[in-house]
């Protein structure tokens, strides 16, 4: 299978949540600028501790941990400096000792990096993300270092962008800074240290024990708002990161908390062999459940191609999915249905990053708020004819969304759970695909999808649907429980029992579904044919 195929569903995700919503955006770490030659926070570290002004080899035997090394490190480096004089401002002092370790930062930052054009253009695939980067909200960048800033000045340049007042991007590192552009904005949360520091510095960087213990205070005290709120809106893809940042784990439990409904990716970097399937899936189910984070597993070369798709026009992008063998799959569209109040809508509600297509196209008629067994037969045939409407509506925009992901409130044939005895099913069927296929439309199916059922115990129907004024009890609900069950045995619905799920988590089983499940479309088009012809049987 191609790397496309194989991961045709994230990459359309993807794509529309960036070309149709401008809502994808990048998270990079240590393992993007290593391709030019910036160490690794580790090795950084190391260079820090040769050097002569520190000489602190012997302390990153103390602790394995970065932070603390890093930490052991700076309290060296204050020792060797000359005591504090008479006269002299400690304030001041304290700025000088700060500037000078943030040039013994860049100094070992930058001792062996590649800076040139040609090294910029030459990175693996940061070069293809460029207009990604430039487009997106914003960018964020736990490095230090300026070369995406500087990657971004030879991409303008090439496409002959004259330089002016707007250079295309903003540098922030202040967390509850105000934005000046709404694309473009780059976020070094740990600090800023270019390669020529007359272009601006941070006052400090995230580097050592104390700097991470109180960026983790300052996100409990709502310093990190901005950031929540980009990941609450967004969709980001974390390239480079291992993880490893615990306030940054902690911003993501927070916001998978706090919107259940809305996930990210996570490339986890493969050299040659990757891990066992079974490891895999271990890596996946831990990521997704506490962080919301889908793993991709990929090489350097799967990264350049998957980079490369992101950012291909439309066109292009068809003909690369009509080049694969019996073509590939660009619209994935998922039904939920079920019983009345097992969570459909509220699950919907919830699906802030996937197309989503509400129950109703227009406004709810208040006869719809009875249980369809009280309405008399004018009423029921005012229902049965504003359901068709809508149906026609919802079935028209459906089938025209294109290479996208999509949630559908209630299956096309939902109406058919209410009809009172069997001998009229065919009757409303046939109404039914009448109205979402006329013979003389230019719609011409029912559109397919993978369909979700809810379930749940009748007796906290009841209890739920009390609290949103639904009259319903369990006799009045029996009857539609069993009416969902025989319609979709053995049609290969996935099945979802939510009596005793919360909303959200409802939501991650429905996720799960849709990120991790082989899609299953079912031809609800011939299924309403052969019901509508049992009329005539």
């Amino acid at each position: 299978m191609s790397f496309l195929s194989e991961n045709i569903k994230h990459i359309v995700h993807m794509r529309q949540r960036m070309s149709k919503d401008n809502r994808l955006g990048l998270c990079l770490g240590a393992g993007v600028s290593m391709d030019f030659a910036i160490p690794s926070w580790k090795v950084l570290i190391e260079r820090i501790a040769n050097d002569e002004r520190v000489n602190g080899t012997e302390l990153l035997k103390v602790s394995e941990s970065l932070t603390a090394q890093s930490q052991f490190l700076y309290q060296k480096y204050m020792q060797s400096l000359p005591a504090i004089g008479v006269n002299e401002d400690a304030v001041i002092r304290a700025r000088r000792v700060q500037t000078g370790w943030l040039k013994l930062v860049h100094k070992h930052l930058y001792a062996t990096a590649k800076t040139t054009d040609e090294d910029l253009k030459e990175h693996p695939y940061l070069w293809d993300l460029a207009s990604l980067i430039k487009r997106s909200a914003m960018t964020i960048n736990y490095n230090f270092d300026d070369t995406v800033e500087r990657m971004l000045y030879c991409h303008n340049s090439e496409r002959g962008i004259p330089t002016g007042d707007d250079k295309g991007f903003e540098v922030i590192w202040q967390p509850t800074a105000q934005f000046r552009r709404n694309q473009g904005v780059i976020y070094h949360p740990n600090g800023f240290l270019p390669l020529q520091t007359v272009d601006g510095l941070s006052e400090q960087v995230v580097f050592m024990e104390q700097e991470f213990a109180d960026q983790l205070v300052d996100v409990g005290a709502g310093h990190y708002l901005s950031l929540l709120s980009h990941l609450a809106k967004h969709t980001i893809v974390f390239m480079g990161l291992s993880m490893n940042d615990a306030n940054l784990k902690h911003l993501l439990r927070i916001s998978a908390r706090s919107n259940p409904g809305n996930f990210h990716y996570q490339i986890h970097w493969c050299s040659k062999d990757k891990p066992s399937p079974e490891e895999q899936d271990a890596i996946r189910k831990a990521n997704f459940g506490i962080y919301n984070l889908v793993t991709l597993f990929l090489t350097t070369a799967e990264i350049k191609q998957l980079a490369r798709l992101l950012v291909l026009d439309q066109d292009e992008f068809n003909a690369q999915c009509d080049s694969e063998p019996n073509g590939t799959r660009t619209e994935y569209r998922y039904y939920l249905t079920g019983p009345v109040g097992t969570g459909k809508t509220t699950t919907l509600e919830q699906l802030k990053s996937i197309a989503t297509f509400d129950e109703w196209v227009d406004r709810r008629n208040t006869l719809l708020g009875r249980p369809h067994s009280e309405l008399s037969e004018d009423q029921r045939a005012e229902v049965d004819g504003w359901i068709n409407q809508q149906f026609r509506k919802k079935n028209r925009r459906v089938s025209a969304a294109s290479q996208v992901i999509a949630v559908v409130d209630r299956s096309p044939l939902d109406p058919l759970y209410f009809v009172k005895d069997d001998s009229a099913v065919a009757t409303r069927a046939s109404e039914l695909l009448t109205w979402m296929v006329p013979p003389e439309g230019t719609v011409k199916s029912i559109a397919a999808g993978h369909l979700i059922v809810l379930t749940c115990d009748p007796r906290v129907l009841v209890l739920r649907l009390a609290g949103r004024d639904k009259t319903y009890n369990v006799e009045q609900l029996l009857p539609q429980i069993d009416a969902v069950e025989r319609m979709w045995e053995s049609m290969g619905a996935t099945i979802i029992d939510t009596t005793n799920l919360t909303p959200s988590q409802v939501v991650t089983r429905v996720l799960e579904v849709i990120l991790f499940t082989p899609y299953t479309s079912i031809d609800f088009n011939q299924i309403c044919k052969e019901k509508a012809n049992g009329a005539h049987a």
